[in-house]
């Protein structure tokens, strides 16, 4: 008897194993096509204008896009099909990506109205897919897999983020743009080929992934719901809040470092492509060492201590940019810097996710998630515009002092005024909130 339950044990182990797999190859294709896709367009942006603003506005699309869709994402993910929901962003994806390559070689690329489209509906699609997808994993893979298969998204998310820009940087040079697009709609394909071959009730075989909902509960009840149980957990508050004061702040980092090496420090487009690398190289790093380790015992203060060396980064960064060095020193400069901040956003990231992941009800993960995420942006837009701007009028350096040095004000004090413990794992919620929803 006890041979075959550890024979059963072994072989559910394997089934999750490949599940895992097939979860990391399509991780793999969807990220590597959109890499390159995202920088060739932010290069097209930059090289055909010279202005951070004009980039700044392909920045505040996805963080808009975000905040209008927010009532319905998550409410839609937790009441219906979340596989279904996932290849039909993938399929959406496909037919924008169709639609933009055909108006391009018809008016050719320099028409940004097509480009900014393009990114709306990219972004729609990512949303529900991201969603779906955050809160599918506890369905997919064994428990004790949960944190192997978030380090490992992370790093060949990553990975193929150092290989994207490289490669995007030769191809803007050597293909038209309908080429490229055409190759990123090949590898969506894949993608969903993958995706379709998942079991998404894995963990509950013969069960739905997501709650049954009466059928008269509306998608805004839900979402309602949803505000209900964040605001009756502290933590869950606390980590809206504080990331959304922090994502104002990296708009210095989102608009200003492209900006700098393309029109300030006058980097090639393969340096360039090389310098983006290594922020994913960094990602990788810490994604694989996150793999093999234990679980942190206060992720919260794990990420708070890594949003200060954020902060840390970025005025040391600045001070050496303003020290009129050499360009080929400047290079290394701001390789180092890419790479740090790679491994420092890792470390801030994934510890936090699976928590939350183990944390929150499943009923509630697509619709927690999704305002999690849209919420910790709803000042990004405000912070590309602003730092957009500045960088247009200000030396780059000042601006990066006085945004990193914001960013630890920010994150020594936030704790001490909310007074919030960070090394409490509990999650908190009031007794009167109920786990099931539609009531």
């Amino acid at each position: 008897m006890l041979r075959r339950e550890l024979l059963l044990d072994s072989i559910r182990v394997q089934q999750s194993n490949r599940q895992m797999i097939k979860l990391l190859l399509s991780t793999v294709t969807g990220n590597f096509g959109s890499g390159i896709l995202s920088f060739v367009i932010g290069l097209l942006i930059l090289k055909h204008t010279d202005s951070a603003l004009s980039f700044g506005i392909s920045q505040i699309i996805g963080p808009l896009v975000s905040l209008i869709l927010l009532p319905v994402t998550g409410s839609i993910v937790d009441k219906f099909d979340r596989k279904k929901i996932i290849v039909a962003a993938q399929c959406l994806s496909i037919a924008s990506l169709l639609v933009y390559a055909l108006f391009i070689s018809l008016d050719g690329p320099e028409q940004l109205i097509y480009t900014y489209l393009l990114l709306v509906l990219l972004k729609i699609s990512d949303q529900f897919l991201s969603t779906a997808s955050t809160a599918s994993v506890v369905h997919m893979v064994m428990e004790e897999h949960i944190q192997k298969v978030k380090s490992l998204q992370q790093s060949l998310a990553s990975l193929t983020l150092v290989f994207s820009p490289i490669v995007a940087a030769f191809l803007y040079d050597a293909l038209p743009l309908t080429y490229i697009v055409l190759a990123e709609i090949g590898l969506e394909v894949i993608t969903i080929l993958f995706i379709v071959s998942i079991n998404f009730r894995f963990t509950a075989p013969g069960e739905s992934p997501v709650q049954e909902q009466p059928e008269n509960t509306g998608i805004l009840v839900l979402f309602k719901e949803g505000l209900t149980f964040i605001f009756q957990a502290k933590q869950l508050v606390f980590a809206v809040l504080f990331s959304m004061v922090i994502n104002f702040m990296l708009g210095a980092v989102n608009v200003g470092l492209p900006y700098m090496q393309i029109q300030v420090l006058h980097f090639s487009n393969y340096v360039y492509g090389w310098t983006e690398a290594l922020l994913s190289l960094g990602m990788i790093l810490s994604g694989v060492v996150l793999s093999m380790s234990r679980e942190s015992r206060h992720p919260l203060h794990l990420s708070w201590l890594m949003i200060n060396v954020i902060g840390l980064l970025m005025l040391v960064f600045g001070s050496l940019l303003g020290n009129g060095f050499e360009q080929t020193v400047l290079i290394v400069i701001v390789c180092l810097f890419n790479l740090s901040l790679g491994l420092v956003v890792t470390w801030a990231n994934v510890p936090v996710v699976i928590w939350m992941t183990k944390q929150i009800p499943t009923q509630y993960q697509g619709r927690v998630f999704n305002i999690i995420n849209t919420g910790a942006q709803l000042l990004a837009p405000l912070g590309v515009l602003l730092f957009a701007l500045l960088f247009d009028y200000v030396a780059g350096y000042w601006v990066f002092i006085g945004a990193g040095a914001v960013i630890l004000m920010i994150s020594l004090l936030y704790p001490l005024v909310f007074k919030m413990n960070l090394k409490d794992n509990t999650l908190s919620v009031a007794k009167d909130v109920s786990v099931q929803p539609g009531q």
